[in-house]
């Protein structure tokens, strides 16, 4: 047991976690559903779960700068080598009670502008000491603090949002974190987070329809880059979520091939036998109408791809948006609410070069972004979503600290943000919230459909 002032006898546990793995995830993850989560440690776990450091990671051919050690996570903060611990503590969550669960740090610039502060965010894995555990049929619990967003909104707005359009992505909640740490801490608020949706085997199977196939996180800027015939050049690129068999690893391998290597005819004949085209339109239309500006269109990161298992075509799933909404610093917030539809990646980005420049693609695309600007993404139907969400929040944030519940003040009212994003900047960046910037988005991206405008490309 972690921490026995807060452990129950064996047999309540088992009781109780019985309960929480016959939970639906449904009633679990309610966009507006506050959650109250108790963590219980011992000093030693609290201070064996500090990150340590360790080198950086090697630079790889295609990778980037975002990669980190070989077999470890990927981002900013794995690259500068901070490794992060699991370690034991007991867990309350709402009415369900657990022990031995293994909880870690997570985030990479999330983690950077919030590491000198107690609120980092938070991964749960019920099962990584005591297994089968599982909470609504979940293993792993994330708990972001959202540190970018002062609204503590982008995300659960965002997902609902590429819901709404078809677009496989996780559930959202909100959770009031709280930790007891004997001689530290008794019951230390940490404040409010937002609670994501874990994407893995149950996420699959309700919303792909499959538990098989393959699961990837890539980063990297050159996506489906051909780096050889040999896996391990592929292995931390594209950082497989389960174990792969063979025929997984040929078809990356094959789709990487397509991409770097053939003609424009080649290319586009054959792109839609390895892409879901229906899916990867809807995908990059909304992630281009929200100028998500930190994953595919930027470093290439903070997406997932899934291989079906019949069909052997990749589709996409997003991950990480809680600087969406154009407010990831890339040209000023006027340039980025009129992002260009037809060149809105910055840098080079040869994948989405060549699939911007098929006609099966575009026609698709296009679209998608004029069905979802004449309905899902109207204005005003965002903004009610926004409105909906204040009252849930108001409290938790006043609870955490005046400057929070300012900042959602703010985004409620429309008026623009201070978004603070730590090291590598010298002053907070000033972002619109998503009332003032749907509205400006919605009139560009009509503009730019219309013909009216070229809108704008950020180069890089």
């Amino acid at each position: 047991m972690a921490f026995a002032a807060y452990s129950l006898p064996a047999e309540t546990y088992g009781a109780e976690t019985a309960k929480a793995a016959d939970a639906k995830a449904s009633d679990v993850f309610t966009a507006t559903k506050v959650w109250d989560i108790h963590l219980g440690f011992t000093a030693e776990q609290w201070k064996a779960m500090e990150p340590t450091q360790g080198p950086r990671a090697p630079r790889r051919q295609g990778g980037g700068f975002l990669q980190g050690p070989d077999g470890g996570r990927n981002g900013i903060a794995a690259a500068f080598g901070i490794q992060f611990n699991y370690v034991r503590a007991d867990l309350d969550f709402g009415p369900w009670r657990m022990s031995e669960v293994g909880v870690r740090y997570k985030g990479n610039g999330t983690f950077l502008t919030s590491r000198e502060s107690l609120k980092r965010s938070l991964k749960l894995d019920l099962n990584q000491f005591q297994k089968g555990q599982k909470l609504a049929g979940f293993s792993q619990v994330n708990l972001h603090n959202s540190v970018r967003d002062p609204s503590c909104t982008n995300e659960s707005i965002a997902y609902r949002l590429f819901r709404d359009c078809q677009v496989p992505a996780p559930r959202t909640a909100y959770a009031k974190v709280n930790v007891t740490v004997p001689g530290l801490y008794e019951r230390k608020y940490l404040g409010l987070y937002n609670m994501v949706e874990d994407v893995g085997g149950h996420f699959a199977e309700e919303q792909l329809g499959t538990t098989k196939g393959a699961l990837f996180k890539p980063v990297t800027p050159n996506l489906f880059g051909y780096l050889g015939e040999d896996w391990q050049a592929y292995k931390q690129t594209y950082d497989a979520k389960a174990t792969l068999d063979d025929a997984h690893k040929k078809r990356l391998i094959e789709t990487c091939k397509l991409f770097a290597n053939a003609s424009d005819g080649e290319f586009a004949a054959k792109v839609g036998e390895y892409l879901d085209l229906e899916n990867t339109a809807r995908y990059l239309a909304l992630t281009v109408w929200l100028v998500d500006l930190d994953g595919i269109l930027g470093p290439g990161q903070n997406f997932y791809l899934h291989l079906h298992p019949q069909t052997l075509k990749f589709g996409f799933i997003p991950w990480d948006q809680d600087q969406t909404f154009g407010q990831f610093p890339r040209g000023t917030a006027e340039q980025r609410v009129n992002l260009s539809i037809r060149k809105p990646w910055t840098g080079n980005n040869r994948f989405l070069e060549r699939l911007f420049k098929t006609e099966a693609f575009m026609t698709t695309y296009l679209a998608r972004l004029k069905e979802f600007n004449a309905t899902t993404l109207k204005p005003e139907r965002i903004g009610k979503l926004v409105d909906e969400l204040g009252p849930v929040l108001r409290e938790p944030m006043a609870q955490e600290s005046p400057e929070r519940l300012a900042g959602l003040n703010k985004a409620l009212a429309g008026e623009t943000l201070s978004v603070v994003m730590g090291p590598g900047y010298r002053e907070p960046i000033q972002a619109k919230p998503i009332k003032a910037f749907v509205g400006a988005r919605w009139n560009a991206v009509e503009e730019q459909l219309a013909g009216r405008s070229q809108g704008q490309a950020l180069g890089r």
